[in-house]
């Protein structure tokens, strides 16, 4: 006897009346069975079939949409040999379903029910058509052909009615039980009322086709039947069923209108998956999902793929479609990988279309490079390393770059698993690199803070030029109104950071304004005023960010360390953070140099290599601490280089602990459980040394760095974006961003961007001996000379035209002070007031006491 054939008893089996049957339980799996003509349906179900943890009383048995009547006999219930019983929980759903089909198959025009509507709405012989409309709920009926459109929702309300009754039916079954829909609606499957539809919808019969498409309509956009969107989900099957069938069955194909619209209703239902974590996938077989979604995944691909062949920017709806459809497919070609089938079927067919796409990106960029520049234009783009026809966009271009970022993104995720397209991509890249750093700058702040747009920037951030860097990391951080100051000179805006600062207590009183200040008011405006002075406006606030920097990695406040061989250059002090209030002072410091950026105030700060790639998220090695412990970087290079044998003797006496000192108190501190007994040789050193570093620069600084990068991420339009932020970077480019221009100042630049007011001319000896004394000084007054006059005292990484000057900076005559005064400045104009002095020596005399003792009061005199 055949195992998959199960007799009820041997008297049914030996009977010559046997009837063999085929029961399909609810999750789609079949048995056979033989059942004799006197065994009640009950007993056939009951004895065999496993229905799991509900009872059997909640089960109900249909033969082609008829509920069977479990108390019946075999014999009593009229079924063919060979018949299929489908077991269920909801019977009207099969019944609702056997409407369905019957509607949509009949060949009469309409049912009774619908006729007689359509005879209330004529009068005198005439059909009122907009009373009619209105009641059929056709928008804006006003014209003939409004006719058209009644005539049809007409021939198809039978059919509306019936599949918004079932969806309806199915919303009730679900608020009564929670996650029952699904079943619900797989009766549509089971019963092959989809099926049905969709031959009907590709028969030549206009009617037919008619209903059908209204169904399958109704059933695309439930949310007209009341279902909610995170019932949404639950459609996922019928949807994956009609991509299937619906392109084999048309005669379009996958050109097919209806086709696409389940396409795009199926994207848009995967993407609350994205938005709303919370959400479940309906239960379906692996296999049977990756095996429908994978052709539709291709189709959405070639369709970007035929419209950038044709030199087009694909439209937002395909290419919301293309995204959502292949991140999944990137998923399940994951999960391929992983479980080590390198062959599996979604790799099998989406490896050759992922190449054929990024061909496609290869010759459109190349033909967005085609467009000859003037050669105005290229001089005056030179020093951008940009192609200067891309550096600024169109809207029509703006769609451009989004296509190319969306499909790079798209890409870049498939290569995680594919070496070669990974190579490929990077092979494009730069063989683009021109294009590739104009798309950076002509994206707008918000995309470049997406996930896609990111990793390419990462990836092939050595492809791009330090000012397309620069330009990407700042779309990180807030944007300012580009109309009016980051700096306030009234305190006239509701989100302004309003302050007021003794310099005597300069970090207390700023660490109150800032630590209390919510992100939206520190995203905002400053507003910047010291004790009993004058001065207001942006040099102000320009001033007050540099001090507090300066000051909050001033060495003797221990928060932060000079590296050895550069003082300016700084990590974390692993001393530090003892005190609960030192770490509130890391995340001030954090959310301080969050501002200095934001308002482009350089600080002559520069971070070291271990705090810049801990910020980046990125593992420490042993040449990142080079510069933070020179000592320690260079025994660990010697342990590395000695001699195998020599490390084995334990000639170094070295275990996988060390020693530290905190305090004065002494703590014995191992590397790895029991690292005090494990001895270092030649085979573990290299392990010693990266427990060394993460014990030396990660593990003993973690709670300071946990608070300096929370302040930081503070800063930012979102705080999950820092790591991006600096992986974006290379510390070279933070330097110049935060640390600005180190060295001498260039002094005639910087008379080139000076003019003169108030009866100064550049030939007057006035004017000669100020820059010939500024030509003297040490670079370090010539800092304080140009703070004294602008309030900074690093330039930015492009000089003085970084500074945005507009008209310049001005020297103008104080007429009505003495050579006895030292000059004055208005550092929100970058205006400095000089007296009629009267030889070289006196001139530079004032000017050195202005630089070697600051005059705080820059609207003052003395």
């Amino acid at each position: 006897m055949d195992p998959n054939v199960v007799a009820i008893s041997q008297e049914s089996n030996s009977s010559s009346d046997a009837i063999r049957l085929t029961v399909q339980s609810i999750d789609g799996k079949k048995t056979v069975v033989v059942a004799g003509p006197q065994d009640t349906l009950g007993e056939v179900l009951g004895r065999f079939v496993d229905v799991g943890p509900r009872r059997r009383s909640d089960l109900h048995a249909v033969h082609e949409c008829r509920n069977l009547h479990l108390e019946a006999k075999i014999n009593e219930l009229d079924l063919p040999r060979g018949a299929t019983l489908h077991l269920t929980r909801y019977p009207d759903a099969w019944s609702l379903a056997s409407q369905i089909a019957a509607a949509a198959t009949t060949d009469m025009d309409v049912s009774n029910e619908t006729a007689e509507l359509f005879k209330r709405f004529i009068h005198d012989g005439e059909v009122q058509i907009d009373p009619l409309a209105r009641h059929l709920g056709v928008p804006n009926c006003s014209s003939w052909t409004d006719f058209e459109h009644v005539t049809k929702m007409l021939y198809t309300r039978d059919i509306v009615l019936l599949v918004k009754k079932f969806l309806a039916s199915a919303k009730a079954t679900n608020e009564r039980q929670a996650g029952t829909a699904v079943e619900y609606l797989d009766v549509l499957l089971r019963s092959g009322v989809i099926g049905v539809l969709v031959r009907l919808y590709s028969s030549g019969s206009m009617l037919h086709h008619l209903r059908a498409n209204s169904a399958i309509i109704c059933l695309l956009y439930p949310e007209i039947s009341g279902i909610l969107p995170r019932l949404e989900v639950c459609f996922l099957p019928l949807w994956l069923e009609l991509c299937r069938l619906i392109p084999a069955a048309s005669g379009k194909g996958r050109s097919d209108p209806l086709y696409e619209k389940c396409r795009h209703r199926l994207a848009a239902v995967l993407s609350l998956f994205e938005r709303t974590p919370s959400l479940r996938m309906p239960k379906m077989p692996q296999e049977w999902l990756i095996e429908r979604l994978i052709p539709i995944a291709k189709d959405a691909t070639d369709v970007i793929i035929r419209y950038m062949a044709a030199g087009w920017a694909a439209p937002d709806d395909k290419l919301f479609v293309f995204r959502v459809l292949f991140a999944l497919v990137c998923y399940f070609r994951r999960r391929e990988v992983y479980a080590q089938r390198k062959d599996g079927p979604v790799g099998a067919v989406l490896s050759r279309t992922a190449m054929s796409l990024l061909i496609s990106v290869n010759a459109f960029m190349t033909r967005l490079e085609g467009a000859s520049p003037s050669k105005e234009q290229q001089q005056q783009d030179a020093t951008h390393n940009i192609l200067p026809g891309l550096a600024t966009l169109e809207q029509h271009q703006q769609d451009t770059v989004d296509s190319i970022w969306v499909v790079l993104g798209q890409l870049d995720m498939w290569s995680v698993t594919d070496c070669h397209l990974a190579g490929a991509i990077r092979a494009t890249c730069t063989a683009h690199a021109a294009c590739l750093n104009a798309l950076v700058l002509g994206t707008s702040a918000d995309r470049s803070r997406c996930k896609d747009i990111g990793r390419i920037v990462v990836k092939h951030k050595d492809l791009l030029g330090f000012e397309v860097r620069m330009h990407f990391a700042r779309a990180m951080l807030p944007e300012m109104d580009a109309t009016s100051s980051v700096f306030m000179l009234f305190d006239d805006e509701p989100h302004a950071l309003e302050m007021l600062i003794d310099r005597s207590q300069l970090l207390p009183d700023s660490f109150r304004y800032v630590s209390e200040a919510a992100s939206h008011v520190l995203h905002g405006r400053l507003f910047v005023e010291f004790l009993d002075e004058e001065a207001l406006g942006e040099g102000v606030a320009r001033e007050w960010i540099s001090l507090v920097c300066r000051a909050l990695f001033d060495p003797r406040h221990g928060l932060f360390s000079p590296c050895p061989r550069d003082q300016q250059r700084f990590f974390l002090n692993p001393a530090s953070g003892a005190d609960p209030l030192q770490l509130k002072y890391f995340d001030f410091a954090g959310r301080m140099i969050g501002l200095a950026l934001m308002h482009n105030v350089p600080v002559g700060v520069r971070f070291d290599r271990t705090l810049f790639f801990q910020l980046a998220g990125r593992p420490l090695t042993l040449d990142d601490i080079a510069d933070a412990d020179p000592s320690t970087h260079a025994s660990c290079k010697k342990i590395l280089e000695m001699d195998p044998d020599l490390v084995d003797s334990d000639a170094l006496g070295l275990t996988f602990a060390r020693e530290v000192g905190v305090f004065g108190s002494g703590e014995v501190i191992e590397l790895l459980p029991g690292g005090r007994d494990i001895a270092v040789d030649s085979k573990n050193r290299g392990q010693y040394i990266e427990l060394l570093i993460q014990s030396l620069f990660m593990a003993s600084t973690k709670d300071q760095l946990t608070h300096f990068a929370k302040g930081f991420s503070y800063m930012l339009v979102k705080p999950e974006l820092r790591k991006l932020f600096f992986l974006s970077l290379h510390l070279k480019d933070l330097d110049s961003m935060l640390g600005g221009r180190i060295g001498a100042i260039d002094v005639q630049e910087w008379k080139e961007y000076t003019r003169y007011e108030g009866g100064f001319t550049q030939q007057d000896d006035q004017i000669n001996w100020f820059w010939e004394a500024v030509a003297s000084m040490m670079v370090e007054e010539q800092r304080r000379l140009l703070f004294f006059w602008t309030s900074v005292e690093y330039l930015p990484f492009d000089g003085f035209r970084g500074l945005h000057l507009g008209s310049g900076l001005v020297i103008s005559k104080a007429s009505l002070k003495t050579s006895e005064h030292l000059p004055s400045s208005s550092t929100c104009f970058y205006r400095l007031n000089m007296p009629v002095y009267t030889s070289f020596s006196m001139t530079l005399s004032r000017l050195q006491k202005i630089t070697q003792e600051h005059v705080s009061n820059s609207f003052g005199e003395i």
